[in-house]
């Protein structure tokens, strides 16, 4: 759970990188991390509507309060981009459980909500190995995948 904690709270954070040059992408340690700032002080009512969807999707493998997620969103760039993202996380979540002719046990379900949040960051065979599967196999990781539509998109953060 820790390193599921350590993951998403990388999802909200744009600051501290250490830039290279031509904008190389570089993996950095989870503690080298800061949350940042708040930059929109409000949401649209559309935004925290989709939010809520997000939130009540994942409470369960991802159990933070509706606030929590609010102000986690209120510190992106982009909100809108995000929510997005995390929709078409949503998605695909809801629709992989949706084909599983078995209920799913908690731990599994928190391996496809790791999974889910490694593609919104990196191309699919990192995210399976990012996400040190003990659970899904590759063949059940790829039919996870294959409910994700977005491009991956790794997070952007900025060295002080």
């Amino acid at each position: 759970m820790k390193n599921l904690y350590i993951i998403l709270s990388a999802v909200f954070i744009f600051s501290c990188q250490r830039k290279k040059e031509n904008s190389e992408i570089i993996t950095i340690e989870s503690d080298q991390i800061q949350r940042n700032k708040i930059i929109h002080d409000t949401l649209t009512s559309d935004q925290l509507d989709k939010i809520k969807i997000i939130q009540k999707t994942f409470q369960e493998v991802y159990p933070v309060t509706l606030e929590e997620t609010i102000d986690n969103f209120k510190r992106d760039q982009n909100p809108d981009n995000e929510i997005a993202i995390w929709l078409d996380m949503s998605s695909a979540y809801e629709n992989y459980l949706k084909s599983q002719t078995n209920n799913l046990d908690l731990t599994k379900k928190q391996e496809v909500f790791k999974l889910l949040l490694s593609i919104s960051m990196m191309p699919s065979n990192e995210a399976i190995l990012n996400s040190e599967l003990k659970i899904l196999d590759e063949n059940e990781a790829n039919k996870v995948l294959s409910f994700y539509t977005e491009s991956p998109k790794p997070i952007k953060v900025y060295q002080k």
